[in-house]
C-alpha cells in the first residue's frame, strides 16, 4: 500500500524523473536518505518501472498520430504471435486488446500518409485482419504519461457493493 508519502514522490518524478532526492526530501518533509530509501523500495516493488525522456515526436520528423481499429478474423488470443510482430515496430507505441467489436487499438506516430499506409500493410500481413479504421489526429488538447497519484482511494473507480456501484461524490 502507498502512503501520502510515497505517492507525492511518485508525482514528483513522473513530473521530472531527473529531480534530486535532496529536491524530493524538501518537498515531502523527509531526508534525502529516507527517500532514497523510499524510491528503491518503490523500484523494487515494480510501482516504478523505469525512467525515460520524454521526446518531441514533431521535433523528430513523426508529425501524425493515429489510432488504428483493427478487427481481426479469428480469437484474439490466438493472435498473440502476430500482436508480437506487429508491436516490434516502432512506430506502433500502445497496442491494447480490447472489448468490443474491434480485437485491438493501436496508437501510432508516422512521418506521412505513406508512412501510415506501410505500416497498415504490416499490421494486416502480421494478423488475420477482417478489417481496420484509421483515425487520424488532428489536434491534441492533452497528451500524458503521468497517472493520477495523488487521488484520494475514495476518489478512484468505485467498487460494487451488494449488487449496487459506489457512486463518487
Amino acid at each position: 500500500m502507498l502512503d501520502e508519502v510515497d505517492r507525492k514522490i511518485l508525482d514528483l518524478l513522473q513530473r521530472d524523473a531527473r529531480m534530486t532526492n535532496t529536491a524530493i526530501a524538501e518537498q515531502v518533509g523527509l531526508s534525502a536518505p529516507s527517500v532514497y530509501e523510499r524510491i528503491k523500495k518503490l523500484e523494487a516493488r515494480g510501482v516504478i518501472k523505469g525512467y525515460t525522456a520524454l521526446l518531441d515526436a514533431e521535433a523528430l520528423g513523426l508529425p501524425i498520430t493515429a489510432f488504428l481499429r483493427v478487427t481481426v478474423n479469428t480469437d484474439a488470443e490466438k493472435e498473440k504471435a502476430g500482436v508480437a510482430h506487429v508491436i516490434e515496430a516502432p512506430e506502433v507505441l500502445e497496442c491494447h486488446h480490447v472489448a468490443g467489436e474491434d480485437g485491438f487499438i493501436l496508437k501510432v506516430k508516422v512521418a506521412s500518409p505513406q508512412h501510415l499506409e506501410r505500416l497498415l500493410a504490416h499490421v494486416r500481413a502480421s494478423l488475420n485482419v477482417a478489417r481496420t479504421v484509421s483515425m487520424i489526429v488532428l489536434s491534441t488538447a492533452k497528451e500524458d504519461t503521468r497517472l493520477p497519484v495523488l487521488l484520494e482511494p475514495r476518489q478512484r473507480a468505485p467498487k460494487a457493493t451488494a449488487g449496487r456501484e459506489k457512486v463518487l461524490p
